[in-house]
């Protein structure tokens, strides 16, 4: 049976406002959630302003007594229902908020610390002929965020196409041995980082295949960023609609056309996903750079020759040096790292984002 509106009505229709039933709030719930919100607000400061307590301490009392008058404000609102809406709330705005101050603080401390080493002799000098005590104003860190810039590029040149490749085998090709290809990864994801150094220094370095380089702490790299980009794009490539694999098999594609051709561009922001997870867990590990990189003050543009110094490398040896200027060092080169990491993620994303043609 087919519905019709008389035409003289949809005038008065057309004119209706949109009600929202569920944004309408009494006045005694915006009281109760005032109370609750204030109540344990104002005793908390106090313990803060009045109490020798540590903050820390304060913030851990915060939170049980933030549960206990939401819980109240509930009950007295929406009856003992609301008490489980309440809990959830709470725990989800205070983990929310705890978060926000825990990533706030640690930009601030390294902003703050990481500036007072900045300057044009710190981003465009290397540390050949300063010792840890030498003051800031000589020397600085751009051979090692040359090393970290070679070390990266050779790790995502060997990771992120067999990562891919890996991807596409269990999601499109599906063959006998993907449930093994699947465990392998899955069991190298959870590899320590200082596992990977070992496995280079041991196959390759000691047995004089390679030399200590930035070639050998790439393939260490490349060892920790294979299967978050490979789990990753596969989690991705799951998530293109069958439709258009069959759409193009019914066309008359063929399957590695389907996949380079409709596939892996539908997929391309979450690959470029991937690539980011990838370049994120690998950029700011030292245990493998200290077995395959090496250390070297000078500036090296060849990957293959020579130790390269990297800016994980001269965190590590600057923060625990008993001189401020070297400490300072540290800070700045853990700021520079930072900025880096900012600048390839937007790239990737700016590439991310272009129109497939």
């Amino acid at each position: 049976m087919t519905t019709t509106f008389d035409p003289a009505t949809l005038p008065n229709l057309q004119q209706q406002k949109k009600m929202h039933p569920w944004r309408k709030r009494t006045t005694k719930f915006d009281v109760s959630v005032a109370i609750a919100v204030a109540v344990p607000m104002v005793f908390v400061i106090a313990l803060f302003l009045f109490s020798d307590m540590p903050g820390a301490l304060v913030f851990v009392i915060y939170l049980p007594i933030q549960m206990f008058a939401s819980g109240c404000a509930a009950v007295a609102t929406k009856g003992n229902r609301g008490i489980v809406d309440s809990v959830i709330i709470v725990n989800a705005v205070g983990a929310s908020i705890f978060t926000f101050v825990v990533i706030l603080s640690v930009l601030w401390s390294l902003v703050s610390n990481g500036l007072k080493a900045l300057s044009i002799p710190f981003l465009t000098q290397n540390s050949t002929y300063i010792s840890p005590s030498t003051p800031l104003e000589y020397g600085g860190m751009a051979h090692a965020a040359l090393g970290t810039l070679l070390i990266v590029t050779i790790s995502a040149l060997i990771a992120v196409p067999i990562g891919i490749a890996t991807a596409i085998y269990i999601t499109e090709v599906r063959g006998k041995a993907v449930p093994y290809v699947r465990f392998f990864v899955q069991s190298m994801s959870g590899v320590p980082s200082v596992v990977a150094g070992l496995f280079i220094l041991t196959t390759l370095i000691l047995t004089g295949a390679i030399n200590t380089s930035a070639f050998a702490g790439g393939l260490a790299y490349a060892v920790l960023m294979l299967p978050t980009v490979a789990r990753t794009a596969e989690e991705v490539l799951r998530l293109v609609p069958d439709d258009l694999r069959t759409g193009a098999l019914a066309l008359g594609s063929t399957r590695a056309r389907t996949v380079l051709q409709v596939v892996l561009p539908a997929a391309k922001t979450g690959i470029v996903t991937a690539i980011i997870l990838g370049i994120a867990r690998v950029i700011g590990e030292t245990a493998p750079l200290l077995m395959t990189s090496g250390k070297n003050d000078a500036t090296v543009t060849n990957p293959f020759s020579d130790p390269i110094s990297s800016l994980p490398i001269a965190i590590f040896e600057n923060v625990a040096q008993p001189y401020p200027d070297a400490v300072s060092r540290a800070w700045g080169a853990a700021l520079i790292l930072m900025v880096l990491v900012a600048i390839l993620f937007t790239v990737a994303r700016l590439l991310g984002r272009t129109k497939v043609k």
